[in-house]
């Protein structure tokens, strides 16, 4: 296929189909590790996969910000005609990532429980986190491998193979969870058993892309380490930021509902933030599904090609909007059940949490669009900025003030108006900035 001169519609329908696909796969791994968990072990299960839950921000923004940084400034070189330092970037990237595991896995080795606390575990919960997450410690690298490598092959022409390895690793995910979880016996520990072996299992079928024909992805030595790293860094920040936004809010969110509510209110949060990481993913899906295309064009100069990716993405994001609102707003006390064996409080408290929370996705798919956007036209200021008022700075004042005045209620409508407040914003950034048809 080729970036610069293929029919833009099939390009980008192409694309999105493998990016949707690997969205979805990757995302049933706590979809599905929270359904097992919380049929097993109930509310209290659910409220400490919640807990849980931003280790997995902090994977995916270490994952994506050396995956994206680096396979956009990549792609972006070869748009150029420059292969080599395209290669060069790709090189940059591992090395980046190799010192963020390094660094990383010692850090969480030494004070993951201090760690936990900070995201909202008291002692009551504690012990049901550890079962679950000193898997996830052990075998960190993997963890944060996966997204890395499969923004690099999508981008090296091989969306397919990325889809398929994360099909295959969650495909081992949903057995193991069921297997490990209710023959075996053997609650949260037996779902993050499963959760490894799928990693694993994505990991060495992406392997396979390295030792295709088609793989066009080598090492190289960058003249300037330092300089690569510093501009994958500028560069995937972004991006690794709406991953890491949902670290932030979800510590937010943890520590308000016990202050303004309880383990009832946070057990029915432990079913919302596993369907936000599934809803947000496909959004993210969007985004990346026309990153290549984008930043490839946007290299060879193709302003229009690129206006004709952002049409299509945009509509699109819209309708997932649309969709995803409606599930919440109709079907609360179903979705609830199929995580949780509920007790009568915790459906009690579904349907108001649900209604007034998945309003956000009306309009959430806009900001995540614009931050991938703007970043792969080498607008990265832009998209930093957009990436912190969405990740942190928004979100952060409406969870600490709106609770003061409507307690938690509050809590619940502080995310639906940090987004549409920051999709605005986001939408007037990239329209400021489009180069005319």
């Amino acid at each position: 296929m080729n970036f610069l001169t293929d029919d833009v519609k099939k390009l980008y329908f192409k694309f999105l189909t493998a990016s949707i696909m690997s969205a979805l796969v990757v995302s049933i791994y706590a979809f599905v590790d929270t359904i097992a968990v919380g049929q097993s072990e109930g509310p209290m299960g659910t409220a400490a996969m919640a807990v849980i839950t931003p280790l997995y921000g902090v994977f995916g923004f270490f994952s994506l910000m050396c995956g994206i940084g680096g396979s956009v400034l990549m792609s972006k070189a070869k748009g150029e005609g420059h292969e080599e330092k395209g290669n060069a970037y790709f090189t940059a990237a591992l090395m980046l990532l190799a010192i963020i595991m390094v660094t990383f896995w010692v850090i969480l080795g030494l004070f993951h429980k201090q760690i936990f606390r900070f995201f909202g575990a008291d002692d009551t919960l504690m012990g049901k986190v550890m079962e679950y997450a000193r898997w996830m410690l052990i075998f960190f690298p993997a963890f944060i491998t996966p997204s890395c490598l499969g923004a690099f092959i999508r981008n090296d022409g091989a969306p397919q193979r990325a889809m398929m390895a994360v099909i295959a690793g969650g495909s081992v995910n949903v057995f193991g969870d069921w297997f490990f979880v209710f023959p075996m016996g053997m609650g949260m520990e037996g779902a993050a058993i499963a959760t490894v072996a799928g990693v694993f299992t994505q990991i060495c079928v992406m392997s396979t892309h390295f030792f295709g024909k088609r793989c066009k992805l080598k090492l190289c030595k960058p003249k300037v380490p330092k300089i690569a790293i510093r501009n994958i860094l500028k560069v995937g920040f972004c991006a690794g930021v709406i991953e890491l936004g949902t670290v932030i809010i979800a510590i937010f969110m943890n520590n308000q509902i016990m202050k303004y509510g309880g383990t009832t209110e946070l057990a029915v949060y432990g079913v919302i933030v596993t369907i936000f990481q599934l809803f947000s993913a496909m959004f993210s899906g969007v985004g990346q599904a026309i990153q290549p295309l984008v930043s490839s064009n946007y290299g060879a100069g193709n302003h229009h090609r690129n206006a004709g990716f952002w049409k299509l993405a945009f509509v699109t994001v819209l309708i997932f909007g649309g969709v995803f609102t409606a599930v919440g707003e109709l079907f609360p006390v179903q979705i609830t059940r199929v995580f949780i064996d509920a007790t009568p409080e915790v459906i009690h408290a579904a349907p108001g949490i649900f209604r007034r929370f998945f309003l956000l996705y009306l309009v959430s798919g806009v900001s995540v669009l614009s931050i991938y956007y703007l970043q792969s036209t080498m607008r990265n200021r832009t998209a930093v900025m957009i990436s912190v008022l969405k990740g942190a700075v928004v979100s952060g004042v409406f969870i600490m003030i709106l609770p003061i005045f409507m307690g938690i209620r509050g809590v619940w409508l502080a995310m639906p108006c940090s987004e549409f407040l920051v999709a605005m914003l986001a939408y007037t950034m990239v329209k400021r900035g489009r180069k005319p048809l």
